[in-house]
């Protein structure tokens, strides 16, 4: 009786012995482990943001295979190295290859029975879709660092986390979601074991500008591209554009993802940017790239939308005998052009007296607006007197006349009081309303022409008297124009 109690207690402290930990286990020195599938299969490794390793990195332990020379579903399933099947669960095996070191195999439907000793290339199991919609084997290997005899997740456990990066036929993978890699198994090979299918090259991209081509300051923008594969122009959905609006201190940002149609669009809020001569406005979009894609970029050149206006009192050229009158438009704002809102308005002129010309006060203004862009030009002119030799007196007062325009549409006005030769006059409303005062004079009230060049523009001259030999006399004239409306 002491005799077998002996021999079952030292049976006892053996098998103790083989449970606990070798003082050989190294996490320096894995099992030699191979792919699990049988020598000569090619089958692709990836994984997902759900993959490990818990601690926010996109480097994921967890790797699911597809065999991509056949069906995956019912495709035979190996050990990746010698060892026991130390847990069978629905679906999933445990090998314990001893030293600390496990592997773990899910989503199969026939299993290898608990307790089997297996050799590198033994049958596990079959590849399937238990567990999971689409077929494919999930695996993983684990090392047992706190030496408890059986290894953890700290994700799903609570305790360390005993998931290792995967080291398969010599080569440690760091797998991030969406970096795919194709590897031909050398399990229990005889020969050249071969080499590992090499990583594929990312593929080139192309990014094309798609959003706005004109924009305004002070109102939003839309900037949009669409990236796609260069070669087989398939869109590439989940990836980062980002855009950059003008240059250098006038740069203005916005980052957008590509959806499922290769798109991505974003809005700079308020648009902020030089009028140049040119009236354009760079816009740049740029793919930094990754391990799956080439960076790419676009660029395109937008027009700014802008306004210009000019607004003066009076000007003249009367070619008198004896002592010609000329006078410059006064007091004139000059051309004003802007993308921006500013309003240009010099001093009144008091009075303006040349022999058979008086005038005053003349004032003139200009005022432009953001969102929408607007120029108003604006001249008023309290009262004025045209004497000229052989003519009527022509005489007027409360002039005002008013040209706008924005990019949808432009209108004029003026309003006057008006008597040619001591007879008042009643003005139609309706431009360009003519006078004829004889001897090939011509006067000309709410004279209205578009601005060449420009989408929406008119000029509006109260009045504009002509007569044969040079005379030219304009009284109250404002411009105002919208351009690159489109």
């Amino acid at each position: 009786m002491r005799k077998r109690l002996a021999m079952m207690l030292g049976a006892a402290l053996a098998a103790v012995a083989l449970s606990a930990p070798t003082a050989s286990a190294d996490p320096d020195n894995p099992p030699d482990f191979k792919l699990p599938f049988p020598c000569g299969q090619t089958w692709v490794m990836f994984t997902y943001d759900n993959h490990g390793p818990g601690d926010g990195s996109q480097e994921q332990k967890r790797i699911d295979m597809q065999w991509t020379e056949g069906e995956t579903d019912g495709a035979d399933v190996v050990a990746s190295a010698g060892g026991t099947v130390s847990h069978v669960e629905p679906g999933g095996v445990h090998i314990d290859h001893g030293d600390g070191w496990f592997s773990q195999y899910l989503h199969m439907s026939d299993r290898v029975a608990e307790g089997t000793e297996v050799q590198e290339g033994d049958w596990i199991g079959t590849a399937s879709n238990v567990g999971t919609n689409d077929p494919h084997l999930h695996y993983q290997q684990m090392y047992d660092s706190d030496g408890n005899g059986y290894p953890t997740e700290g994700s799903q456990t609570g305790g360390p986390d005993e998931l290792v990066y995967p080291i398969i036929q010599g080569k440690e993978y760091r797998l991030t979601p969406g970096n795919a890699v194709n590897l031909k198994s050398t399990n229990n090979c005889d020969g050249d074991p071969g080499e590992p299918e090499p990583e594929p090259e990312p593929e080139k991209t192309k990014l094309e500008y798609t959003g706005d081509t004109s924009l305004a300051d002070g109102e939003s923008a839309e900037l949009s591209a669409v990236l796609t594969e260069e070669e087989s122009g398939a869109p590439v959905a989940d990836q980062k554009v980002s855009f950059e609006l003008g240059a250098e201190d006038s740069a203005q940002t916005c980052e957008a993802t590509t959806d499922a149609e290769g798109s991505a669009t974003c809005t700079v809020e308020e648009v902020d940017q030089p009028l140049t001569d040119e009236a354009t406005v760079p816009v740049t979009a740029a793919f930094a790239g990754d391990d799956a894609f080439e960076p790419s970029e676009a660029s395109a050149t937008l027009d700014l939308r802008y306004v210009t206006g000019r607004a003066y009192g009076l000007s003249a050229q009367i070619p008198l005998p004896l002592l010609p009158i000329g006078i410059d438009p006064t007091p004139d704002t000059g051309t004003v052009r802007t993308a921006g809102a500013e309003t240009k308005a010099p001093q009144c002129a008091e009075r303006i007296e040349a022999l058979v010309l008086s005038a005053g006060p003349l004032c003139a203004e200009v005022v432009t607006k953001t969102g929408p862009n607007s120029s108003t030009a604006t001249s008023t002119v309290a009262e004025a007197r045209i004497g000229l030799t052989g003519l009527p007196v022509v005489e007027i007062s409360g002039l005002t006349a008013e040209s706008s325009s924005t990019c949808s549409t432009t209108k004029g006005s003026v309003g006057l009081d008006l008597t040619v030769g001591g007879t008042p006059v009643t003005i139609p409303d309706t431009p360009n309303y003519e006078i004829n005062l004889g001897l090939g004079a011509k006067l000309v009230v709410n004279e209205q022409t578009p601005v060449e060049g420009a989408d929406q523009g008119l000029t509006v001259n109260a009045v504009h008297l002509t007569v044969a030999g040079g005379t030219d006399l304009v009284i109250g004239s404002t411009t105002s124009a919208a351009h690159n409306c489109a």
